[in-house]
């Protein structure tokens, strides 16, 4: 097998029917996989079966080119995050052991590592042939990125049985054909955008829309022109949309990870989205991808449970190791299945897998086979021997009207062990008062749950993927003692209010 056979057999179908469409261009499947071919010569004389090469390209076409023209002769793939700079990248590259790395700007490496320079936007084909090459079940295909106990990243591998049993059932599981039009607004790098966007391409035959930056203007003008019918999104992109009042009336599945009120950010995707039909749903990159899969449906006709993930998807199986507390259902997460990881590179950590459960470090509640997150394991807060889960905190702050997004963390105390404290983004428009916001807390939560300080900021740190970093505002509330170092976070690095 070959994992490059899915997009390009759709050039025997639909040669002419457009696979990647961008702001000025489009590509069809034909000159795609003419692209994939002759890309695969060029790399041929140094990547083969095996080689680790490394994807340091923007959120173009040569994005999807290079990465299918690497599985094509066999090679690893690792994508690179193109906001690192260089630094970054050859502390990665030697990290994780990458031999290649296809790069859309000029990069100094080393000796070690080859660079492999493509244009800026689509490296056309030219009538070159190589025949692909045969890899297994269990051969590596991707190296993916994810937090590690050090700081730096870790290598997540995954092998190709990995990618059949979760990435290519996604398709199905969202529903997709290939009438859709996928619009990708998120950075291909991350697993997300590679299993939503460009693998979802391949496997359904759907045409890709790739933005190479996500702004509501950018997103707006795409909406009118090619009418998408699928879009994989975070929370803060919801967000901006209602803000800066992108309204698009057409029939479309509206993707959501990872939102901290569910409720309130389904609102805000029907408000920009009128007609959608929302799911939302949870995985980790050590399971590949998916584990559950909520279709919430649309504003007139949904099933009215925003709390959970939805049921499990097939070829997982979720079950819940319960702390032993009476009454307490709430556990860690624990998955097995063909979507769990075959290990970790550039690190010393050993896999969290024992007897083929993978341990996720999340905390859920597995209810009539539908499953809700409830929060992090390293994120749980103990207070006087009492456990705090921010996230049921967050939850409670984001359901008050005047709150945008909320993250809660733990600070030390002498007599307590650990107090909760929150911080807070305030929808544009409103200022809520500390004092309300901890009253509105008491009203719904136990009171060692409410937060000792709450304090209103412009910004919370996030991901590239648009989850909030709890770690990093508890790591510099830990560095300087004062909890209201954040007040104004936009003037700390943690980016502009939008």
């Amino acid at each position: 097998m070959n994992r490059a056979t899915a997009l390009l057999d759709w050039a025997f179908s639909s040669p002419d029917r457009d696979c990647i469409i961008t702001a000025t261009e489009r590509y069809s499947f034909f000159e795609v996989r003419a692209a994939v071919i002759s890309a695969a010569c060029r790399l041929g004389d140094r990547v083969g079966t095996g080689t680790r090469v490394g994807l340091f390209i923007d959120s173009t076409p040569n994005f999807v080119v290079y990465e299918y023209a690497a599985f094509y002769v066999g090679a690893v793939v690792t994508p690179i995050n193109r906001a690192m700079k260089a630094d970054e990248v050859r502390r990665l590259v030697k990290r994780l052991g990458i031999e290649v790395v296809v790069a859309d700007t000029p990069l100094d490496l080393g000796d070690s590592t080859f660079v492999h320079l493509v244009g800026p936007e689509f490296d056309a084909g030219d009538g070159e042939f190589v025949r692909p090459a045969e890899v297994g079940l269990d051969d590596p295909a991707l190296v993916l990125q994810t937090s590690g106990s050090t700081g730096e990243p870790k290598g997540v591998i995954l092998a190709v049985g990995n990618l059949v049993a979760n990435y290519d059932a996604t398709y199905r599981w969202i529903g997709v054909g290939r009438t859709d039009t996928i619009l990708l607004t998120l950075p291909v790098f991350n697993t997300y955008a590679l299993n939503q966007g460009v693998n979802m391409m391949a496997m359904s035959g759907a045409t890709m829309y790739l933005m190479q930056r996500f702004t509501p203007e950018a997103v707006a003008q795409a909406l009118e022109t090619v009418r998408p019918t699928v879009m994989p999104l975070v929370p803060t992109m919801v967000t901006r949309l209602r803000q800066e009042g992108v309204r698009y009336n057409g029939p479309i599945k509206v993707g959501i990870a990872a939102a901290p009120s569910p409720t309130r950010i389904a609102a805000d995707a029907w408000e920009v989205f009128p007609q959608a039909h929302l799911y939302m749903a949870y995985g980790l990159t050590e399971a590949t991808a998916i584990v559950s899969l909520n279709h919430l449906g649309t504003r007139e006709n949904h099933h009215k449970d925003f709390s959970s993930t939805g049921p499990i998807v097939s070829g997982v199986e979720v079950r819940i190791a319960q702390s032993g507390e009476v009454g307490d259902e709430r556990g860690e997460i624990l998955v097995r299945g063909e979507s769990v990881l075959r290990g970790y590179i550039g690190t010393d950590e050993p896999i969290p897998v024992e007897d083929g459960w993978l341990h996720t470090g999340d905390v859920g509640v597995l209810d009539d086979g539908r499953l809700t997150i409830v929060d992090r394991v390293r994120d749980l807060i103990i207070r006087g021997g009492q456990n705090i889960y921010p996230g049921e905190v967050e939850l409670a702050i984001t359901s008050h009207p005047d709150v945008l997004e909320a993250a809660v963390v733990g600070r030390h105390d002498d007599d307590l062990g650990e107090i909760p404290v929150a911080y807070v983004v305030a929808r544009r428009g409103t200022n809520p008062h500390p004092d309300v916001l901890r009253a509105w807390v008491s009203e719904r939560l136990a009171s060692f749950k409410v937060p000792t300080a709450v304090h209103v900021v412009h910004d919370l740190p996030k991901t590239p993927t648009g989850k909030i970093r709890r770690s990093a505002l508890a790591e510099a509330l830990a560095g300087t003692g004062n909890e209201q170092m954040n007040d104004h976070a936009g003037r700390n690095g943690f980016g502009e209010r939008p």
